[in-house]
């Protein structure tokens, strides 16, 4: 094993070494050229190369700021070198450290100014953000640790509120809180008995409503989708029986708007696995995507595109349209799961739709990828 982490760090070296890879127009790219897609012609690129093992984190709403210049990568510790996250420049290549040690699953923010994320400072647990572009770390606010163990949470695009999944100190199914990010006032959001409250997301149409996962426990009995209002009450999304079949628990908001997109399990003979809804409509819609099932979804920051990983070989991403119900194969991400979050490629698209990044095992050994897509290939899809 010792031979293998060697040869896979000499490898990692030689890439980096071997400098920039001239791009389409003759613009230098920071990052070695892996391959292009012999169909879509996008550029595959090692993003942020370490010996360590990393990941892009998550997919649903992407670690990266609103111009699409840096993303967040996760680092596994490795040897004596810490784990840790750091924020990744597209454009110049560098790599900034945000944090050292075991790395924490940031906050839910989409593409903004700043990466949210729970750190223990002088044995406090806090709130704390660090600004994309400049890089300055701050506290936003104290969490009270002895209400239980804290998930990652998300923050609303206003910047006004934390909600956050908590696990109580006493035991049982996780419960959501909210914490007034002005006046600190932290309380009880959503208690529903029976219920593990999961990946809880901010919507982004300015409504402030919390997407939030609901497995029945004990054994994961249902998957339910649910809409939560802040000083409101709780709606449920038309997801998972009679509706759907079960929910895969990827999901995701669709844009600005008040709908979501997620994929289910598949029914003997059904023509796909993922939708979209609004908790008032009576009954999901059925999104076009050529008959093949999808696994982890996300939706682009403009709400037009949606993304998607399958289990076919060489687990290939794809691509498509609402509006148009096209879709195409963006890229092959070549990962081989093996039990590890690394191994799942959680693909997003920047903020500004110019690159599909993922996690892959491609070459045994995790790392961040991102794949530039060729001009006008994805108008090709409206």
């Amino acid at each position: 094993m010792p031979k293998l982490h060697c040869l896979l760090a000499l490898l990692l070296l030689t890439a980096v070494l071997a400098g920039a890879q001239p791009a389409p127009g003759g613009n230098a790219m920071p990052f070695p050229l892996i391959e292009t897609d012999a169909d879509s012609g996008a550029e595959v690129y090692l993003l942020g190369a370490d010996e360590r093992s990393a990941d892009n984190i998550y997919g649903e709403q992407p670690y990266g700021d609103a111009t699409g210049r840096r993303i967040a990568i996760r680092y596994y510790p490795a040897g004596d070198k810490p784990g840790g996250i750091s924020v990744l420049d597209l454009q110049d290549g560098t790599l900034h450290t945000v944090l050292e040690g075991k790395p924490p699953f940031p906050a839910f923010h989409a593409w903004g100014q700043y990466l949210y994320y729970n750190q223990k400072v002088d044995g406090q647990l806090m709130l704390r953000r660090c600004d994309y572009l400049t890089m300055q770390i701050e506290d936003v606010a104290p969490l009270p640790a002895e209400v239980g163990g804290f998930s990652y949470g998300t923050v609303s695009p206003d910047l006004r509120w934390y909600a956050v999944s908590v696990v109580p100190a006493d035991g049982g199914p996780s419960k959501v809180y909210l914490m007034d990010l002005q006046t600190r006032e932290f309380s009880l959001l959503l208690d529903k008995p029976g219920y593990h409250a999961k990946h809880e997301q901010f919507s982004r149409d300015g409504r402030n409503r919390v997407l939030i996962q609901l497995n029945q426990m004990p054994d994961v009995k249902q998957v339910l989708l649910g809409e939560l209002e802040i000083g409101g009450e709780a709606k449920l999304f038309p997801a998972d029986r009679p509706h759907t079949p079960r929910p895969t628990g990827h999901e995701a908001w669709i844009g600005t708007s008040d709908r979501i997109f997620y994929s289910t399990g598949a029914d003997e003979g059904s023509q796909g696995n993922i939708w979209t809804c609004a908790v008032d409509d009576e009954h999901a819609t059925l999104v076009p995507g050529e008959g093949k099932r999808f696994g982890h979804v996300s939706v682009s920051r403009c709400g037009r595109y949606w993304i998607g990983d399958t289990g076919e070989e060489g687990i290939p991403i794809y691509i498509g349209s609402f509006e148009s119900g096209k879709c195409k194969r963006a890229v092959i991400s070549r990962t081989v799961y093996d039990g590890k979050q690394w191994a799942h490629a959680h693909p997003y698209l920047t903020a500004d739709n110019k690159w599909l990044i993922y996690a892959s095992t491609r070459d045994g050994h995790a790392q961040v990828y991102g794949a530039r897509l060729a001009e006008g290939w994805l108008e090709e899809l409206d």
